[in-house]
């Protein structure tokens, strides 16, 4: 360790890497925390070519998802995030374990979530839906952070409703409402999660078979990338329209 130390910082930085690459978290970790290793730590995590590599490396990722100390270096620096964002192989890891998820979805870089909507277009983005019972029960409804209100479809199913962001958004976080206690027709008993780049061609990011109750449901998805719409298809129901009385989308918005 003495001889490692001794190198200066761009031969720690491959030490560092030759760790990585491989898959030996626990030595990186051992190795990481000695405060010498911290500048060079830092400098991989900052080099997006060294981040897309690590990203895109299975056995890099087993790595770093088992070091603490290189998860919250992660976590901190937008360009290690986007690298991570964009790759599912590193979702895919991060996603697998636990502590590292739990690390990940708590950084505070680039953190967004749908606002409390005062109608379908304030304060910001679009709220929409297939279609509404009356404008009581308009799409925005489920984005205004009120449980006292709700949106409520004009039909049965299938019926979507929708959030357009700004700018594209990488969602980790899904937290529904539903009507009403267990049992209630109205509820969604089946929902897919949907995404878009453009508002026309969506993709199926995961779909979720269980009742949604007035008791909040908290969902993690990990689809790689960052999409401007995200959606909630209800598939089935109790027997009646669905509704929702809350809806968030929660994530990083596409660094600029």
């Amino acid at each position: 360790m003495a001889k490692i130390i001794s190198l200066g910082i761009s031969a720690r930085k491959d030490s560092i890497l030759e760790l990585i690459f491989s898959g030996n978290g626990s030595n990186l970790e051992a190795l990481l925390q000695n405060p010498n290793f911290s500048t060079p730590l830092w400098l991989i995590v900052w080099d997006q070519t060294a981040m897309n590599a690590v990203a895109n490396s299975q056995t890099a990722m087993n790595a770093v998802i088992n070091s603490q100390t290189a998860m919250n270096a992660v976590i901190n620096s937008q360009t290690a995030m986007n690298a991570v964002i964009n790759s599912q192989t590193a979702l895919n890891a991060i996603r697998n374990n636990a502590t590292a998820w739990n690390t990940f979805i708590n950084s505070t870089i680039n953190v967004k979530e749908v606002p409390t909507m005062t109608s379908n277009t304030a304060p910001e983005g679009v709220a929409s839906a297939s279609s509404i019972y009356d404008s009581i029960r308009d799409a925005f409804k489920a984005f205004d952070k009120n449980t006292g209100t709700w949106w409520l479809a004009g039909g049965t199913v299938p019926q979507w409703i929708q959030y357009q962001f700004v700018r594209p958004v990488f969602v980790h976080t899904v937290t529904i409402t539903g009507y009403e206690s267990a049992g209630n027709g109205h509820n969604p008993t089946s929902i897919t999660i949907q995404a878009s780049q453009d508002g026309s061609t969506f993709i199926d990011i995961h779909t979720f078979n269980q009742g949604f109750t007035s008791t909040p449901t908290t969902l993690y998805i990990a689809k790689g990338g960052y999409y401007k719409y995200w959606r909630v298809r209800a598939n089935s129901t109790g027997g009646s329209h669905p509704a929702i009385r809350e809806l968030n989308f929660k994530g990083f918005i596409q660094p600029t």
